[in-house]
């Protein structure tokens, strides 16, 4: 099966191949794929095996063989490929400088994508009822972990960033702010596939997370939440709390696999989203864009 997704830098609609579908619609779609589900994904034994192989030296080898089949551009690499001694060293590589530019730098009120990927744009997420598949709900308080908190969130925009195993896989600031909270929370990890989202949105919640709650200058409080997933054994932060972070930067990384980010904001802070990314989601459609491009222009008053 491809997925449809929309490039916004292209202008165009392309087909992507949904990567290991048949393992997906196995392991979330009935009993005997539920219970091997649960055993080998969901508890992380499958991604602690992973995770020692992508760690090992032995796993070098599979660096070149991925570039090729995946179209990995190696120009844009801070690394030769020959200087990586893991698969996971290569997997969370550095860009050279100027290769993730920040769109309209100047701009206060821009927000950023804040990873390479397929985005998806909710528009008043405590409201919304079509996340992957129609009929399904987001518990933002779940996945804040505080209903307190949650109600500060009510209405507000949240944007969903997939990456798949192909990405690039350091994740940058949407947003400039300090960084006034962090919580690590304990999860499971599940991945976050189209094929699993549409069955089981609670992916967002259940799976093993860091929430960050970054203080902006005149746009409230951002909720920015890194996202494990099968195969991403570790979330990696390089600021800290009380850190002041800049809209582009270098926030952090996943290591070996699949993972995604949130970006949420709070309700009433008022949003003019690229059009064709609004246009796209509304449909359910994700679009591809790259770290640092600008995803839409806020206004500075909550009201």
């Amino acid at each position: 099966m491809s997925l449809r997704i929309y490039n916004i830098s292209k202008g165009a609609c392309e087909e992507e191949k949904v990567c290991a579908e048949r393992l997906m619609r196995f392991l979330y779609g009935g009993r005997a794929g539920g219970a091997a589900l649960w055993l080998l994904v969901a508890r992380g034994i499958f991604s602690r095996a992973c995770g020692l192989w992508a760690d090992s030296k032995i796993s070098r080898c599979a660096v070149k063989k991925f570039i090729v089949e995946n179209g990995i551009d190696t120009e844009e690499m801070l690394k030769n490929p020959d200087e990586f001694k893991t698969f996971n060293e290569f997997f969370t590589r550095a860009l050279k400088s100027g290769a993730r530019p920040v769109g309209d730098a100047q701009n206060p009120r821009a927000v950023s994508f804040p990873s390479d990927g397929r985005h998806l744009l909710i528009r008043g997420v405590s409201g919304a009822r079509s996340f992957y598949a129609k009929g399904q709900e987001f518990n933002l308080a779940a996945f804040l972990g505080d209903a307190k908190l949650a109600k500060r969130f009510e209405g507000g925009d949240m944007l969903i960033s997939r990456l798949s195993p192909m990405d690039y896989h350091r994740f940058h600031y949407p947003v400039s702010g300090e960084i006034a909270v962090r919580r690590n929370v304990r999860g499971m990890l599940y991945s976050v596939s189209p094929i699993a989202l549409a069955k089981k949105l609670s992916i967002f919640w259940e799976n093993r997370r860091v929430l960050n709650l970054i203080e902006t200058d005149g746009m409230g409080l951002c909720a920015f939440a890194e996202i494990g997933a099968t195969n991403v054994g570790t979330i990696v932060n390089f600021d800290g709390v009380s850190a002041r972070v800049k809209r582009g930067a270098e926030a952090g990384l996943f290591r070996f696999g699949g993972s995604c980010v949130a970006t949420i904001f709070e309700g009433g802070v008022r949003i003019n989203w690229n059009p064709r990314l609004a246009e796209y989601s509304a449909e359910n459609i994700e679009c591809y864009a790259r770290a640092g491009e600008v995803a839409g222009c806020a206004e500075f008053s909550k009201t």
